[in-house]
């Protein structure tokens, strides 16, 4: 993660600057992670929504995308034989990797993309896709628990970071004890394996950096006269374990102003939670994309606590009006990401026999090289069946992944 931090952007959704210096700033950051910085190569994601295929003489590439694709296509400088590479950021930063293939940008802002294009001519030739990795969300898997009830009014998961503005979060909940004389039930789940739980259980999280600190600090002070409501959750050690506590909710509040593609608000939808972003959530990043599609949720009008307070109160009592997961599996869940990623890609429409846009996942001839090559149906590949073979972490899984690829495909 390098470059120039935006820092006047996180808080403030009336910046006074022209949009163009405000795409300059967002991509004066990025997310990704590189050669040099050594501490963050245990964690590099390596994703493989396609593989390479062979069948009945004929083969086409696969499509891998990762937040490291510069130092990844460094150590592998085959890999593009097998694979169109993509690239993509934790940010809403586009992508500094030069020599990528395409990049996963979040949001389709045809604007910006014109103005970085001609700004960056050398990269003209490299395909935009409006996605990203939070995209490629199981649907199956994060989904709706059995027989749940609704035991949080609210629930936030988010790291303490600042750019995710917690503290609005905690003086929205206090203003709506006032005002509605009610003390919501909250879920704030953390992600932060360092946090410990103490045997009186409160948390300790005297380890984090001090900017961290400080937002919980905030946020507790605020909900301070009704912290017995708030459980927080330092750590989910189980991904399956999540949809529990997003069925078990009644609302995803997202606080952020400016990040990445948000994972909660995906996985949210998906196990069929209204969600609650502000209108202003990386709205430079997007444009006219929208956040979220139809009745999946509500949008916070107003950049403050109240109007966050006024908008959980109507979606936590109009359950009825929202129906998430099934917007959400209209436009998302893996085999729309899949969909939209292939038909972006010139290659695949001339390649792969009797390609039909939009039906990738129901090609004969791909599911018949699926199974030749790797014995798996497609759909059981893109739904991770053998993740070993689909999504790894790490340098050292991640060289074993491509030897792999390399050895089958007789890639010396």
């Amino acid at each position: 993660m390098k470059g120039i931090y935006p820092n006047e952007y996180l808080k403030n959704p009336n910046i006074n600057k022209p949009i163009e210096k405000i795409w300059d700033d967002i991509d004066a950051y990025t997310g990704e992670f590189f050669e040099d910085e050594t501490q963050y190569h245990w964690t590099i994601d390596f994703i493989i929504p396609i593989p390479p295929l062979y069948y009945e003489g004929k083969f086409t590439k696969g499509v891998l995308f990762t937040q490291a694709a510069s130092y990844i296509l460094k150590l592998f400088p085959k890999l593009k034989n097998l694979f169109f590479v993509g690239a993509y950021t934790m940010w809403s930063n586009y992508s500094w990797c030069d020599n990528a293939d395409f990049y996963l940008t979040c949001y389709q802002n045809k604007k910006r993309e014109e103005y970085y294009k001609n700004k960056y001519p050398q990269k003209k030739n490299i395909i935009f896709i409006p996605l990203q990795d939070a995209d490629f969300t199981n649907e199956y898997i994060i989904a709706p628990t059995w027989n749940t009830p609704k035991f949080f009014d609210v629930l936030c998961v988010s790291s303490p970071n600042p750019f995710k503005n917690l503290p609005i979060l905690g003086t929205a909940l206090k203003i709506y004890n006032n005002k509605y004389q009610k003390a919501l039930r909250c879920a704030l789940i953390l992600g932060q394996k360092d946090i410990k739980r103490r045997q009186d259980g409160t948390i300790d999280y005297s380890i984090l950096h001090t900017d961290q600190r400080k937002e919980l600090d905030n946020f507790f002070n605020q909900v301070s006269s009704f912290k017995k409501q708030i459980e927080v959750v330092p750590f989910v050690n189980h991904h399956k374990e999540l949809p529990k506590f997003y069925t078990a909710s009644k609302c995803c509040v997202l606080t952020s102003l400016i990040e990445g593609k948000n994972r909660s608000l995906n996985e949210a939808q998906s196990c069929n939670t209204p969600i609650i972003a502000f209108k202003d959530h990386n709205k430079w990043a997007r444009g006219e994309h929208p956040i979220f599609y139809e009745n999946s949720g509500e949008l916070v009008q107003q950049y403050t606590p109240e109007a966050l307070a006024d908008t959980i109160h109507k979606v936590i009592n109009n359950p009825q009006d929202y129906a998430p997961r099934k917007n959400y599996l209209k436009y998302n869940g893996r085999k729309n990401f899949i969909n939209i990623l292939i038909n972006n890609i010139p290659y695949f429409k001339e390649n792969i026999p009797e390609y039909i846009d939009g039906k990738i996942h129901e090609n004969l001839w791909v599911d018949l090289a699926m199974q030749y090559n790797y014995q798996l149906s497609f759909h059981d590949f893109l739904y991770g069946k053998n993740p070993l073979i689909q999504h790894v972490k790490g340098i050292d899984d991640i060289s074993k992944l491509v030897n792999f690829f390399y050895k089958r495909f007789n890639i010396n």
